[in-house]
């Protein structure tokens, strides 16, 4: 006898607003489909055609009926494609998974680390205090976690903005960067960007100030390049002081790590440490202006504020900034090339 139903099944294409707020709520298992078909390289073992759940279990070592299950998963979100039954296609979501230049795949992996859901189950007290807590959940700052997990660092490093595609065009409009004598990159540990200005000041010398854990790194890349007589490698804090005498200080992705008291501090000891008529240069991410219509740049915005306690700013914020420590703001130009969200080079100058 046949199970007698009423009606028609709900569509999982109809997104009713009960449906659509039931998935944000269940937003930290997206994170965790999302960082599993990572984990398991599924984009990668895809990319050479559609296989089966049971090749993918099989390739994966894991149960075969537990990998349909994630796999159905991320093609309900979008995220795989089935063009037969138990089979599975790469599409051009997952393409963003793969290893590789651009890849999203080690910010899916870092996600979904204790020190990101642990701090986000805490958000209403980050709110309330305004103010990280990821500290209070994992037992030491994140900066230390990084330290310990190579893996997130790896996800907070320049893999996400591609310098050639970016950021170098942009300097390579700019005529003054070929009179430096002395560039400070402050933050370029992996040395993703000063090598990078070098080529286009050849008759620089470079700093690279980083936190000292991770200057030992710095300088190992800077010997493998053949730059030791032109790099210097300094350990340091940045709210202490910044090296001397640049008449170019760069700054990559640093002020969204910081509130306004540790922003104002950076730019301070940048204004003290700089020869005169020299030039600051931010790469930031930024927020447009008004409504909140970016809900990426929105969320990473929270994220800075439970585990860094950063923040994401609008240009009239960082101009602001800029004019506090007493740099003239001359310039803002987008970087379209950066695709993942706003992104902006600031360009001050110091009297």
């Amino acid at each position: 006898m046949g199970i007698e139903t009423t009606g028609r099944p709900v569509s999982p294409a109809v997104h009713t607003p009960i449906r659509t707020v039931l998935q944000m709520i269940l937003g930290h298992h997206v994170t965790a489909v999302v960082a599993a078909v990572a984990r398991f390289d599924i984009p990668d073992r895809l990319s050479t055609g559609p296989s089966t759940a049971t090749r993918l279990a099989g390739a994966t070592g894991v149960d075969r009926a537990g990998m349909l299950r994630l796999l159905r998963t991320a093609v309900s979100l979008g995220l795989l494609d089935e063009p037969a039954d138990e089979t599975f296609a790469i599409n051009a979501l997952s393409e963003c998974l793969r290893r590789g230049p651009h890849s999203l795949r080690e910010i899916a992996l870092a996600a979904n680390e204790p020190i990101h859901w642990r701090s986000a189950a805490q958000l209403t007290e980050a709110v309330t205090r305004n103010r990280a807590v990821a500290s209070d959940v994992i037992g030491m700052d994140t900066w230390q976690y990084r330290d310990a997990h190579p893996e997130g660092r790896l996800a907070t490093s320049d893999r996400l903005v591609d310098i050639e595609a970016a950021v170098l065009p942009a300097l390579q409009r700019d005529s003054a960067l070929e009179s430096c004598r002395r560039i400070v990159a402050i933050g370029d540990g992996q040395c993703r960007l000063l090598p990078a200005l070098l080529r286009l000041a050849p008759g620089a010398t470079g700093v690279i100030f980083d936190r000292p854990p991770v200057v030992d790194h710095a300088r190992t890349v800077i010997n493998a390049l053949g730059l030791a007589d032109r790099v210097t490698v300094v350990g340091g804090d940045f709210l202490q002081r910044v090296p001397p005498g640049g008449d170019l200080y760069v700054i990559k992705g640093v002020l969204h790590d910081c509130d306004d008291d540790s922003a104002s501090w950076l730019l301070d000891s940048c204004y003290m440490a700089a020869l005169p008529h020299s030039t600051l240069i931010a790469f930031e991410g930024f927020l447009p202006s008004g409504a909140a219509h970016d809900p990426v740049a929105r969320l990473i915005d929270i994220n800075s504020l439970l585990t860094v306690n950063g923040r994401e700013r609008t240009i009239e914020e960082f101009e602001e900034l800029f004019a506090n420590a007493g740099y003239e703001l001359t310039g803002a130009e987008p970087l379209p090339a950066v695709d993942f969200r706003p992104f902006v080079m600031l360009r001050g100058h110091r009297a």
